[in-house]
Parts: C-alpha cells; structure tokens; sequence
C-alpha cells in the first residue's frame, strides 16, 4: 500500500471518530488547504468575482459605500 493510501485511511479513521460538529470545522481546513495551494493569479480573480458578487447584491439590497463604511467602523469600535 502506498504511503499516500495509507494516510488516506488514517484520515478517513480519525474522521469517523469526530463529533459530527467538528466536520464543518475539517471541511473549512480542507477548503483553506486548497486555495492555498492555488497560484496567485487564480486567488486573485476569485476575490475580484466574490467582490464583483458581494458589490451587485449589496447594490440589489440598497446599501450604500456609507453604510457598510459605518459598519466597519461600528465593529471597529466594539474591540
């Protein structure tokens, strides 16, 4: 069995053990992994598509560059 297998396996075990609420907090990890592991430029455009989404549903919903500016510095504050 190749050594790459056999950790496949590993996984697969210790994941079987986990509380069912730690598997959202291993699929986060593995996502994390595999954008890290993506060359700059693809990172790039995707933060340039989830910005361009993020801006066209906030324009939908009618906030404004103001209001998300308060927000920001309304959170700022708390800390």
């Amino acid at each position: 069995m190749r050594a790459t297998a056999k950790i496949r396996e590993t996984v697969a075990r210790e994941l079987d053990k986990l509380p069912d609420e730690a598997l959202t907090q291993i699929l986060d990890y593995i996502r994390f992994l595999k954008l890290k592991s993506l060359p700059d430029q693809e990172l790039d455009a995707r933060f340039v598509s989830a910005l361009e989404t993020a801006t066209r549903i906030a324009q939908q919903e009618g906030i404004t560059e103001r209001d998300i500016a308060e927000e920001v510095a309304a959170s700022r504050s708390e800390k």
